[in-house]
C-alpha cells in the first residue's frame, strides 16, 4: 500500500514581490529587514560611526544596483517611493531609543541627506522629494503601503499569513519611530472613492486594503492624521462620497459603521425639522382660518355667545348667594 504523500508547503519568497522591485537587496536569501536591523545595533558599543556608516553604504550601493537593472521609464514615482521607504527605515533603525548615542546618531543621520540625493540622481528623479516631520513620514508611508498591497495582490491571495508577517517585518521599526509613545494615532483617508478610518500601525500591518478603484485619485490631503479619533469622526464629510459603487479595500467597517451613523442622526434632524415645520404650518392654518374665513366668524360668534352666557350665569350664581346670606329663600331669574 502506497503511503500518502505530503503536498510540499510553499512560502513567501520576499524578494519576488512585485512591490520589492529595487528593494529585492534587503531581502537576498529570504532575509527580513530586521536582519539589517539586528546588523546595525550590533555596533551600538562601538565609540564611533564607522562600522555603521559602512553598513549603510553597503546597502547603497546594492540598492543603486536595483535600479538600473530595473528600472523603467514609468517607474519613477515607483521608485521614489521606495527609496524615501528606505532612509526613513534607516532613520528608524538609527533613532531607536536608547541605543546610539546622540553624537552617532547625528553623524550619521547628517549623511542622509546627501546619500539620497545620489540614488536620486542614479535616474534623475526630479520628482521626488523628502520632508523628514513624523506626520510627512507617515503619509508616504500610508500611500506606499496602498500601492503595494495592490501590486501584491496574487501574492497575497496564495500567502495571505505570510504576507501578514512580512508586513509586521516591514514597518515595525518606522512604526515605532512614528507612533507616539502613548500610541493611539489614528488616521482617515477619505476622497470621493475611498473612506477608511483605522489606527496607524493596524493599518500598515494589514493586507486588507486593496483599492483598486481610488487609488489613482488619491492625494495626500486626502490623508489626515490625528491622536484623537472622534475629530476623525466628526470631520467625515457625506459630500465627498460620489461614487455609486463601494469597493471592498477601498471603505473599510469603521468608516461604513461611522458613516451610516452620521447619516442616521443627520435624517432624524431633518425628520425633527419637518415635524416642526408641519406642525408650524397646520397652526399658521387654523390662524388664517379663524381671522378670515366663514368659519372663524362661525366660532368667534359662538364663543362670544359662551362667553355672554357664562358671565350670566355667574351673576345668578353670585345673587343667589347673597340672597342665601340674607336669609331669603328665592331665586331671581332674568329675561334673556
Amino acid at each position: 500500500m502506497r503511503k500518502p504523500q505530503n503536498c510540499p508547503k510553499y512560502e513567501l519568497t520576499k524578494s519576488f514581490l512585485n512591490s520589492g522591485i529595487f528593494l529585492k537587496f534587503l531581502y537576498e536569501g529570504n532575509k527580513d529587514v530586521e536582519a539589517l536591523n539586528r546588523e546595525i545595533e550590533s555596533h551600538k558599543s562601538d565609540s564611533n560611526s564607522v562600522s555603521i556608516r559602512s553598513i549603510i553604504q553597503r546597502e547603497n550601493e546594492k540598492f543603486i544596483e536595483k535600479i538600473k537593472e530595473n528600472f523603467r521609464d514609468n517607474d519613477q514615482i515607483k521608485c521614489c517611493r521606495d527609496i524615501n521607504y528606505y532612509f526613513d527605515l534607516l532613520n528608524a533603525i538609527i533613532k531607536s531609543p536608547n541605543v546610539f548615542s546622540k553624537n552617532i546618531q547625528d553623524d550619521v543621520i547628517n549623511k542622509f541627506e546627501e546619500q539620497w540625493k545620489e540614488i536620486i540622481r542614479v535616474k534623475n528623479i526630479d520628482i521626488c522629494t523628502r520632508e523628514t516631520d513624523l506626520d510627512s513620514i507617515r503619509k508616504r508611508c500610508i500611500i506606499k503601503h496602498l500601492y503595494d498591497l495592490k501590486m501584491d495582490v496574487n501574492f497575497i491571495k496564495a500567502f495571505s499569513d505570510d504576507y501578514n508577517k512580512y508586513l509586521v517585518d516591514k514597518w515595525k521599526k518606522i512604526i515605532e519611530y512614528t507612533n507616539t509613545y502613548y500610541g493611539g494615532v489614528y488616521i482617515k483617508i477619505e476622497n470621493d472613492s475611498m473612506g477608511i478610518i483605522e489606527k496607524y500601525d493596524d493599518f500598515l500591518k494589514s493586507s486588507y486594503f486593496i483599492c483598486d478603484s481610488g487609488l489613482n485619485k488619491l492625494n495626500i490631503d486626502d490623508i489626515t492624521i490625528s491622536t484623537d479619533v472622534n475629530s476623525l469622526i466628526n470631520s467625515i464629510s457625506l459630500d465627498k462620497i460620489t461614487s455609486k459603487e463601494i469597493q471592498e479595500g477601498c471603505f473599510n467597517k469603521n468608516y461604513i459603521e461611522l458613516l451610516k451613523i452620521k447619516t442616521s442622526d443627520i435624517q432624524r434632524m431633518i425628520n425633527m425639522l419637518t415635524i416642526g415645520i408641519s406642525l408650524l404650518g397646520f397652526a399658521l392654518i387654523l390662524i388664517f382660518l379663524y381671522r378670515f374665513s366663514p368659519l372663524g366668524n362661525l366660532l368667534r360668534r359662538h364663543t362670544k355667545k359662551n362667553i355672554e352666557v357664562d358671565e350670566n350665569t355667574s351673576e345668578e350664581m353670585h345673587e343667589l348667594y347673597e340672597n342665601s346670606e340674607n336669609g331669603r329663600q328665592y331665586i331671581s331669574y332674568h329675561s334673556i
